[in-house]
């Protein structure tokens, strides 16, 4: 019914899909609430605090590519 190779793109496509799953869930549960944990309770004020707030978008942009760059 299935040839050899379909059944190998499937198998690689599930892999790759479950890989993609695993970046996204490690990177949402655990990634982002630790730097914004740690970001907040550091208590830096002006420029300073200002460029570290953005620390956890550029972690999400860095996943986003990440995650497409997979595809």
């Amino acid at each position: 019914m299935f040839s050899e190779t379909n059944r190998s793109f499937k198998a690689q496509v599930v892999k790759q899909f479950i890989g993609v799953m695993v970046v996204i869930i490690i990177g949402v549960a655990v990634v982002l609430p630790v730097i914004q944990n740690v970001t907040d309770s550091a208590g830096l004020t002006g420029i300073t605090g200002t460029i570290v707030s953005y620390l956890s978008t550029f972690v999400a942009i860095a996943l986003l590519l990440v995650v497409t760059g997979l595809f």
